[in-house]
C-alpha cells in the first residue's frame, strides 16, 4: 500500500515524495517502477498550501482555528536513493513523477542488513536485524556523538558480542565504565607497565627527551640498556624482590646514568637527565611495576579486555595506551611474518576518548602509534576503534583512515562538518538527518554494512560505568540534602 508518491524533479542520488502518512527520518522505502529503488528518509517537511511561509495575519490564523476551518496541509520527505533493489548496485535512471512509494518489506530489508556476523541492533521501527561484518572492523571504526548520546552503550554490545564469536577486544577504559560492568567475558587488567618491556627510545620519550637532545639521548638511552640488563640477570637468579625493586627503581637507575655520564663528560646534560628521571617517577610512578608480565600476555583470547584507567592522569594514560598499542602491533607483525611467537590471535582496540589521546593540536605517544595502527594494522590483525564526543578534535588524519563509522546523535554543526569532510562514504544528506536521531539511533556507514544503515542499537543489558546518574536514587533523605545545598 502506497505511503506517498514521487513528486517534482527527481536525480539518482535523491528524489521527494509527498507523503499520504505519517513517516520519520531513518525509515527505509521502496519506490516502484521498472527497477524497484531502496530508499532513505533523510528529511521531512510539512506544509500548507493557504498557511505558508508568506504568511504573516495572525488574525486570519486565529479566526480560522477558532472557526474550525479546514486547513489543507501536507508532507514532504526527502529520500535518499540507495540501490536497486534487483542486483543492489547504485541506480542509473532516476524515479518517475507520480511512482508509488511504500514501507520496504522486512524480506527486502534482511537480505541487506542481516548478512553481516555481528548483531548490533535492529532498523528503525522495524524487527529487522542489523549484522555487522567482522572482517571490516579491521578497517578500523570511528564511534561518534553527542555527551549522552550512546556511545558506551554501543561500545560494550560491540565488544560483547565480538567475545561471543571468540574474537579479541582491548578496551582503554579512560573513565572506568567497563572494568565493573556485567559484561560477561570480562578480563580487567591493572594499569600497570614492566619497564623491562619498554624499549630504550621508548622510555627517552616518556622522560622527554628527544632525539635531537644527542647527548641526553645517548645517556638515557645506554644508561636504561644496561639497568634493564641487570634486572634480568636478577630475574634468572631468582633473588627480586619486587616491591623493594619498583621502590629503588629511579635511584638505581640514577646510579646508572651517573656511570655512564663519567664517561660521556658532560655534567649539564646529566643533570637534567637525573631531573626528569625524578619527574618521570612524579608522573608516572603508580603504573611501574617489575612483577607484572609483558602486555600481550596479560590479554586473555576470545574476552572483552579492559585497562581501567580511571585512577591515572593524562600522561600516565598516554604510556599505559601507547605501551599496548606498540606491544600489540610489533607482536602480531612477529607471528605473521615468522608463523609463530609473538600474539597469535587477532585484537580489536578501542580507544576512548579519542580527542584526548589522538588530539589533533597535541601530540602523543597513542596518536603516534594509532596512526602506525590505523595505516598497518589490517594487514596484522589489529583493528583500531575510536570513541569521541568531540570529533572536531581528533586527528584529521586518524579520523580519516576510519573507514566505518558509527554516529550516533550528533547536534554541533562543527562536530557534523568536520565528520563530513573525513568521511568518504557520508553524504550531506545523511549528516544533516544526525540531529534528528533519538538516543541510541545511529547511522552506520563503511565496508561493515552494505550501504548507509540507519539502526537502532541495542541495549546492554546490565551494569555500566556509562549511565547517567540516578539523583533520586538511594531515598528521601539524599534528595532532601541535594535541595538543601541549593542543587
Amino acid at each position: 500500500m502506497p505511503v506517498g508518491y514521487v513528486i517534482g524533479t527527481s536525480t539518482v542520488q535523491e528524489t521527494t515524495v509527498l507523503l499520504l502518512e505519517d513517516l520519520r527520518v531513518g525509515q527505509y522505502v521502496t519506490i516502484e517502477g521498472d527497477n524497484k529503488i531502496l530508499g532513505l528518509i533523510t528529511s521531512v517537511t510539512s506544509n500548507s498550501p493557504i498557511l505558508d511561509d508568506s504568511t504573516i495575519d495572525t488574525q486570519i490564523v486565529k479566526e480560522m482555528i477558532e472557526k474550525k476551518i479546514e486547513i489543507p496541509r501536507y508532507a514532504k520527505a526527502k529520500v535518499k536513493l540507495l540501490c536497486r533493489l534487483n542486483d543492489l548496485l547504485l541506480p542509473d535512471f532516476p524515479p518517475l513523477p507520480g511512482s508509488p512509494v511504500r514501507l520496504a518489506n522486512d524480506e527486502e530489508l534482511q537480505r541487506i542488513f542481516s548478512d553481516g556476523e555481528i548483531e548490533i541492533g535492529k532498523l528503525i521501527g522495524r524487527e529487522v536485524k542489523v549484522r555487522i561484518k567482522v572482517n571490516a572492523l579491521f578497517r578500523h571504526l570511528a564511534v561518534l556523538a553527542s555527551t549522552g548520546a550512546g556511545k558506551s552503550n554501543t561500545v560494550a554490545v560491540l565488544s560483547s558480542r565480538l567475545a561471543e564469536k571468540e574474537i579479541t577486544s582491548l578496551i582503554f577504559d579512560y573513565h572506568g565504565e567497563y572494568y565493573n560492568s556485567d559484561i560477561r567475558k570480562l578480563n580487567v587488567i591493572l594499569p600497570k607497565i614492566n619497564p623491562k618491556y619498554l624499549t630504550a627510545s621508548e622510555f627517552a620519550t616518556l622522560l622527554g627527551i628527544r632525539e635531537n637532545a644527542v647527548i641526553q639521548y645517548r645517556v638515557i638511552r645506554k644508561a636504561f640498556r644496561e639497568f634493564v640488563s641487570k634486572v634480568e640477570e636478577e630475574l634468572k637468579d631468582g633473588s627480586v624482590d619486587f616491591e623493594k625493586l619498583n621502590s629503588v627503581f629511579s635511584s638505581l637507575l640514577k646510579e646508572k646514568v651517573e656511570e655512564v655520564a663519567k664517561k660521556e663528560g658532560n655534567k649539564k646534560s646529566t643533570d637534567e637527565v637525573l631531573n626528569k628521571i625524578e619527574d618521570f617517577i612524579d608522573r608516572y610512578g603508580e603504573i611501574i611495576d617489575f612483577s607484572v608480565g609483558d602486555a600481550i600476555g596479560r590479554l586473555r583470547k576470545g574476552y572483552v579486555n579492559v585497562v581501567n584507567l580511571s585512577s591515572l592522569d593524562e600522561d600516565a594514560i598516554d604510556a599505559v595506551v601507547s605501551h599496548y598499542l606498540r606491544r600489540i602491533l610489533d607482536a602480531r607483525k612477529e607471528n605473521r611474518t615468522r608463523g609463530k611467537g609473538g600474539l597469535t590471535f587477532p585484537v580489536i582496540t578501542v580507544i576512548e576518548e579519542a580527542h584526548v589521546l589522538l588530539s589533533k593540536d597535541t601530540d602523543t605517544l597513542t596518536k603516534y602509534w594509532a596512526s602506525r595502527i590505523a595505516r598497518e594494522g589490517r594487514k596484522f590483525g589489529v583493528g583500531l576503534v575510536i570513541v569521541s564526543q568531540r570529533p572536531k578534535g581528533i586527528d584529521e588524519n586518524i579520523l580519516s583512515q576510519m573507514t566505518n563509522k558509527i554516529i550516533l546523535k550528533m547536534v554541533e554543526p562543527t562536530d557534523k562538518k568536520y565528520v563530513l569532510e573525513a568521511s568518504d562514504n557520508l553524504s550531506e544528506d545523511i549528516a544533516d538527518s544526525l540531529s534528528s536521531l533519538d538516543v541510541g539511533e545511529a547511522v552506520i556507514i563503511g565496508n561493515v554494512v552494505r550501504i548507509p544503515t540507519v539502526a537502532k542499537i541495542d541495549k546492554f543489558e546490565g551494569k555500566l560505568g556509562g549511565s547517567d546518574p540516578d539523583f533520586f536514587e538511594g531515598g528521601g533523605d539524599d534528595y532532601s540534602d541535594m535541595l538543601s545545598w541549593g542543587v
